[in-house]
């Protein structure tokens, strides 16, 4: 039986399912920005339709950029699902908490979320708040690291130097031998999914067929995936 599920919406986001826990991962965006996919209206209709995104628990965006979150989305989301807990690292909406500080954790039912501050790929985004988090339950761990900088240090904080189950990366830690040298050194998944790779109308610089080209690359980890279409699933044991 799996352990887990994630069910993909667009460019890095998606509904995991660990346990009986269901977590939205940077799934609410719809601003097209150019080279990056987003949720279409049709895609969006689709998306409420889908029994992968009923319900969820919690509802988690590693930072407010447009590709990765929509205010209006999350809004909408709040009103019709208003048991979710919501973890944002601004302060979008009055009653809401952010994340802040460098590391917190927190609590739903059985499952627990750590929290860490992480930068941002890019000197231009260093002051951009955006954190990783790194879900339990039961043992089993699944790693969410947003844009942080590729082969970032810090991530060694968030894992306690251990090893997960699951990591979700961006592409670039795939086709960048930094990247390879950090998945294997620092976070050693035993299953890897690396997203922020754009659907096929818009991917206007080739990173998919550079991803593809760099999976046999990372010989330390058996198990990669590519998030590539929309509302693809993939179990993980």
């Amino acid at each position: 039986m799996s352990h887990c599920t994630f069910t993909f919406s667009a460019n890095t986001g998606g509904a995991l399912a660990l346990g009986p826990f269901r977590v939205w991962y940077d799934a609410l965006h719809q601003e097209k920005l150019p080279g990056f996919s987003t949720l279409s209206p049709a895609l969006l209709a689709e998306m409420e339709r889908n029994p992968a995104f009923a319900a969820p628990d919690v509802i988690f965006h590693s930072h407010c950029h447009a590709d990765h979150f929509s205010r209006s989305l999350l809004a909408a989301a709040r009103q019709r699902w208003p048991q979710a807990e919501i973890f944002l690292p601004e302060k979008v909406f009055p009653d809401q908490v952010p994340l802040e500080g460098t590391a917190m954790s927190a609590s739903v039912g059985e499952l627990t979320l750590h929290f860490h501050r992480l930068p941002h790929e890019s000197t231009q985004y260093i002051h951009v708040p955006h954190y990783g988090c790194l879900l339990e339950w039961q043992g089993y761990r699944v790693l969410l690291t947003g844009d942080c900088t590729v082969g970032c240090s810090a991530l060694a904080e968030l894992t306690g130097g251990k090893s997960v189950d699951l990591a979700l990366l961006d592409f670039p830690w795939l086709t960048l031998p930094r990247g390879r040298e950090a998945i294997a050194d620092l976070i050693r998944p035993r299953h890897l999914l690396i997203g922020h790779l754009s659907f096929p109308e818009d991917d206007r610089w080739g990173y998919r067929l550079a991803a593809q080209r760099a999976l046999g690359k990372l010989p330390a980890v058996a198990d990669i995936r590519l998030l590539l279409e929309p509302f693809q699933t993939e179990s993980f044991d």
